[in-house]
């Protein structure tokens, strides 16, 4: 291929530079133009996922830097290509492929526009999980596996199943894959779900074993339970980690003054001016709660709505007693993006910021979606009782901080918010804690549960409530 030329060379410099890369570029190549309109995965210095327009027609450009890794994940693209090919997965249609690529390497796939990303809601539970599982077996039988399994991996169309990110293609092709393997790729998979939808697959998930000619008996039940236990720990671990650190899915700085995690959607849209200013839009704000430890307000940014929520520092010695720790509102992000992914409902988080001074924290802000209409459960049962499935939402939020052992610290009643469509969502998250230890997790649990009917003591629920909470010991 001809020497490529740029139209709009700064991206690629910046992509290559590790910087983060502006929408909307042109880069022309041989003579032909991609309009580059949308990033759809970033890795700085080593990957640019982008939606293009080629002659019309919508791509999948993956761009590469021109080094030996960038060699390597353009080697990977084929290999998983080709193996898919072989054992009949279905893959989007490769368009072309480049050494010398407006100066990366590069690959490009057709843009299936009729697919999303496959997802386990309503009635198509029933029918895609069976076809989910068929295409696992499909890709083990055939000896391959996708080592960085998960659903955005997947796509739904009319057609069936797509499976895409190839350069994730492990195996050898022609042989079947072996038991051990096979089960943690599955493992690994179901890691990627909400407990509930883990639950549901987990009843189908002799229908692999079955097409495999394998049996599916007690023991092999428990097994698979310890390798989904272990997949979702690494999971929760992995994901975690990507919320204090620079990736696609966050915009992460730290400095002798300041540091900040934010949404990476919220940040393109506010930019790393607002996050250093932010106290403005604290002291701007419609005041929610003013008080010494905290400051809470709605206002405005970047034309959408959000709560901030301001850690003060109430005197010299409340800053020598927090300073060397992580902030609340940094804790408050972690356990907000943890209740994301174990699908327990609190006003999504968007964003922590921490005021330093050098390696000293002072001032902290939580970032979070505002919740129009939303009211407090205690307020709401003043007038009425709950219902069968408002009782259901709560018996949920407690199981499942049971089972993940997560301990509130401070469960009123004014921490349950129900929104305008009556889902019941949990938030104040400065205090949550993920504990390790099973005996110091049940002493903060009983804390929880004597907090939470605390507030209905005297009431004609505290004994629904107190039902609820026995149940959960059962």
């Amino acid at each position: 291929m001809a020497q490529a030329q740029c139209v709009m060379n700064d991206p690629v410099k910046q992509f290559l530079a590790g910087e983060q890369v502006p929408e909307g570029f042109v880069l022309e190549v041989d003579g032909e133009q991609y309009h580059c309109e949308r990033v759809l995965r970033w890795l700085p210095g080593q990957r640019l996922v982008v939606r293009a327009l080629h002659q019309g027609a919508p791509l999948l450009l993956k761009l590469f830097a021109p080094n030996k890794k960038g060699w390597r994940e353009l080697s990977r693209e084929q290999h998983g290509y080709k193996a898919c090919k072989a054992a009949g997965i279905r893959v989007p249609a490769e368009k072309l492929i480049s050494d010398d690529f407006a100066g990366c390497l590069a690959v490009a796939y057709e843009f299936i526009a009729d697919a999303s990303p496959f997802k386990l809601v309503g009635a198509n539970q029933a029918q895609m999980v069976p076809a989910l599982l068929q295409l696992m077996v499909s890709c083990h039988q055939a000896g391959i596996y996708q080592h960085d399994i998960h659903t955005d991996n997947m796509l739904m169309t009319p057609r069936g199943l797509v499976l895409i990110d190839l350069a994730s293609v492990r195996g050898q092709p022609g042989v079947s894959l072996n038991t051990k393997k096979s089960l943690n790729n599955i493992a690994r998979l179901l890691a990627q779900f909400v407990p509930e939808q883990q639950q549901l697959i987990l009843t189908k998930l002799n229908l692999y074993y079955q097409a495999r000619g394998w049996v599916y008996g007690q023991a092999e039940r428990e097994q698979f339970k310890s390798l989904l236990n272990k997949a979702w720990q690494k999971r929760k671990d992995n994901y975690l980690s990507k919320c204090f650190r620079p990736c696609t899915m966050t915009a992460y700085d730290k400095d002798n003054h300041l540091e900040y995690a934010v949404k990476r959607a919220f940040f393109d849209q506010i930019g790393d001016h607002a996050i250093r200013n932010i106290n403005t839009f604290v002291e701007q704000g419609e005041k929610l709660k003013q008080g010494n430890s905290a400051t809470v307000v709605v206002t405005e940014m970047a034309e959408r709505q959000v709560v901030i929520k301001r850690y003060n520092i109430k005197s010299h010695w409340h800053f020598l007693k927090r300073f060397w720790r992580p902030s609340r509102a940094a804790n408050a992000w972690r356990q907000g993006n943890l209740l994301a992914l174990l699908g327990i409902p609190t006003p999504t988080v968007l964003g922590f910021v921490e005021k330093r001074f050098g390696p000293f924290r002072k001032q902290a802000y939580l970032i979070t979606e505002y919740r129009q209409g939303a009211r407090e459960i205690s307020e709401v049962y003043r007038a009425t009782s709950p219902s069968t499935a408002e009782l259901n939402q709560l018996h949920r939020i407690f199981s499942l901080m049971r089972d993940y052992q997560l301990s509130h610290g401070d469960l009123k009643a004014s921490n349950l918010l129900m929104s305008e469509v009556g889902e019941i969502e949990l938030i104040d998250l400065d205090a949550m804690t993920q504990h390790r230890c099973a005996w110091l997790f049940r002493r903060a649990f009983a804390r929880d549960q004597k907090r939470f009917l605390r507030n209905w003591q005297g009431k004609a629920l505290y004994s629904r409530f107190k039902l609820m909470i026995e149940n959960l010991a059962q």
